[in-house]
């Protein structure tokens, strides 16, 4: 089963999440989704950098004034 890095960004709070073992079945697409119905203005990608510090720092530069949560926002 492949595992990638998924960033999932809450702009509403001004926060993201980095996943380090997301897959195919594990990742929070349907959650965003489910999110972006209810109006939140969230949203999620795949990581193409190769590990979680670098991709926490280059969504530290991306989203300025965001924080990193350990935990998901949805």
């Amino acid at each position: 089963m492949e595992k990638f890095i998924q960033v999932v960004v809450d702009h509403d709070k001004k926060q993201f999440h980095v996943e380090s073992e997301a897959t195919k079945e594990t990742n929070y697409d349907a959650r965003v989704e489910e999110a972006k119905k209810q109006g939140r203005d969230v949203g999620s990608f795949r990581s193409r950098l190769d590990t979680v510090e670098k991709t926490i720092d280059a969504a530290q530069h991306e989203y300025k004034g965001y924080r990193h949560l350990e935990e998901s926002p949805v």
